[in-house]
């Protein structure tokens, strides 16, 4: 700064470029900073960037004050700068966080006026008591709507929202799965949609159909139901049907039955689900590998989970029936049981003759007998395969014959690296072992201690 007062350089600045700059701050910042020069006097009261946050604002508060008190002095803050601003500003992001706040009319005539003056971008952190119901708002391109506890989110049944590109839910219980489909549906620029910790009240069908849609993101939480709501997605079957979508990641412990349709655009997918199939039937168990599997043929990154695999070992006498080819496939994740799935790994290397990475993470299991995995030529082990990485790793006889098979067999491997679960105290003694092991490439490089344990498998990216 030069000179203070008026002739500082920040001052002098375009008004849209000060506005960017203020944009990082927090509304009752951008306030305080009236004081700071004349000519930022009622600067505040043409901002489009309004961020409200009640733990901030108690934080710039006296110590000693009591969280009624800044509470209402926060309700009082949020509505004087609502009324005093000039409300021919078209807002551009409005952001409240005010999960300690119980007053859900004070809530709703906040966001009305943002929807009248026609915010771009909203972002709500609240508590709600009641059904929570958006106003209609053909202004909005990003929503992003969490609450503190469950809360019914009651969606319009109108075409409110048609600018709309990107939606974040989070808590939220759906009631009815027509009506969520319609929303969905009435969002021709919708392009990501994220659904998670939500609730899905005795859906049947839960469809999702959408000619924008990109990204999807949907976890589902209800075999952890506290409120009782049902049995969520227990009996539903989940369809998908998006012929622009690139990304796909569902999480549901409570359903298995995927049906996708038109989905050719579909490069990453992260499914997971552990429903037990042992009262399932052969037939059933063909139906539900066939239905996924033919759907995702062309991705090019997949993760599954433990349970995928749980139905596939009920068909892996039957090898005729795992016939889809990941052609495409360079990225694989897979949570796997060891005492059941060393053959259906094999399987899922031979059906992806390209594949350049795989990742697996190794699920608790009781000790069983190892059987030895056969040495053989699988395509992506002679030319492609150059990355493994081995997670919560415990030196199992079976882990430790895979590990033998992948060295022996990877012809062009270069790093193998393992994650080893926390409680394994015999690390030395495995490294060991496994530096012994034959390996067929001589790049190959081993990180057998490596220090990372305990690595999340919902949150690692494929």
């Amino acid at each position: 700064m030069q000179g203070g007062g008026d002739g500082d350089r920040l001052s002098n600045l375009p008004e849209h470029i000060i506005h960017h700059i203020f944009s990082f701050l927090e509304t009752i910042d951008v306030v305080r900073a009236s004081a700071v020069s004349r000519k930022w006097r009622y600067f505040w009261v043409s901002m489009p960037y309004l961020d409200f946050d009640i733990d901030a604002f108690r934080s710039k508060m006296e110590e000693s004050m009591l969280i009624e008190t800044a509470i209402e002095k926060f309700k009082e803050f949020v509505s004087w700068v609502l009324l005093f601003q000039d409300n021919s500003i078209v807002i551009r992001k409005f952001s409240l966080c005010c999960l300690n706040i119980l007053d859900d009319y004070a809530i709703h005539r906040w966001i009305s006026v943002a929807a009248q003056r026609k915010v771009q971008e909203l972002s709500l952190d609240v508590f709600s008591r009641v059904p929570f119901q958006l106003p209609p708002c053909q202004s909005l391109i990003t929503l992003s709507l969490g609450f503190d506890s469950l809360c019914i989110l009651k969606l319009p049944t109108f075409a409110g929202f048609s600018r709309l590109k990107s939606l974040h839910l989070w808590m939220v219980i759906f009631i009815d799965s027509s009506v969520l489909g319609n929303f969905i549906s009435s969002c021709p620029l919708l392009e990501n949609l994220n659904i998670e910790q939500s609730f899905f009240c005795n859906f049947k069908v839960f469809e999702i159909c959408s000619t924008s849609l990109k990204n999807l993101i949907v976890h589902s939480g209800d075999e952890d139901d506290p409120n009782g709501v049902g049995d969520g997605l227990g009996n539903c079957e989940i369809k998908v049907a998006c012929p622009r979508l690139v990304s796909l990641n569902f999480v549901t412990p409570s359903t298995w039955n995927f049906c996708f349709q038109d989905v050719n655009s579909l490069q990453k997918v992260f499914i997971y689900f552990y429903h037990d199939p042992k009262h399932a039937t052969a037939e059933e168990c063909r139906c539900v590998l066939s239905k996924i599997l033919e759907g995702l043929r062309n991705v090019t990154a997949l993760k599954l989970s433990m349970g995928f695999f749980m139905f596939l070992y009920q068909e892996i006498v039957n090898p005729k029936f795992f016939s889809t080819s990941f052609n495409n496939l360079k990225s694989l994740t897979l949570m796997v049981c060891m005492n059941l799935d060393k053959q259906a790994i094999i399987n899922f290397l031979n059906l992806s003759p390209n594949l350049q990475t795989l990742t697996i993470y190794f699920g608790q299991c009781p000790w069983s007998e190892c059987l030895k995995i056969p040495d053989m030529a699988i395509s992506c082990l002679t030319y492609h395969l150059k990355m493994v990485r081995l997670h919560d790793f415990e030196g199992r006889s079976n882990e430790l014959e895979l590990v033998r098979f992948l060295l022996k067999n990877g012809l062009v491997l270069q790093k193998l690296s393992i994650s080893w679960l926390e409680s394994v105290k015999i690390r030395r003694k495995i490294i060991r072992r496994i530096v012994q092991l034959p390996r067929s490439s001589s790049n190959v490089l081993l990180e057998p201690n490596s220090k990372t344990y305990g690595i999340d498998f919902f949150s690692y990216e494929h």
